[in-house]
């Protein structure tokens, strides 16, 4: 767990990360997202609106165990991120981990 989330700091300090649900599903649908990655408490249907786009794209899609709150303190925001897409990951090997 801390091996994704200490890659996902790497992505957010050296590549380009976006978060928010809506940011995310534009993201996806210009298909210049690599990977998403939304919150355990993510609303439904938005959840459900992001795994068609991510499946429509080909990105992978990972659900991170953390609740928004979390997910926001960890990416170092003072509000809630129940998804995010990263677009460039930079030095961070996030993305090999996600397709082991």
């Amino acid at each position: 767990m801390s091996s994704i989330d200490n890659e996902l700091r790497l992505a957010l300090s050296t590549g380009k990360v976006q978060v928010g649900s809506k940011v995310s599903v534009r993201e996806l649908r210009r298909g210049r997202a690599k990977l998403a990655i939304v919150s355990n408490n993510c609303p439904i249907k938005m959840r459900e609106t992001i795994l068609n786009y991510g499946k429509l794209s080909n990105t992978p899609i990972m659900a991170h165990p953390k609740d928004s709150i979390d997910l926001g303190t960890l990416c170092g925001k003072p509000f809630p991120v129940s998804a995010m897409v990263i677009t460039e990951p930079g030095d961070s090997k996030i993305l090999d981990l996600v397709k082991k």
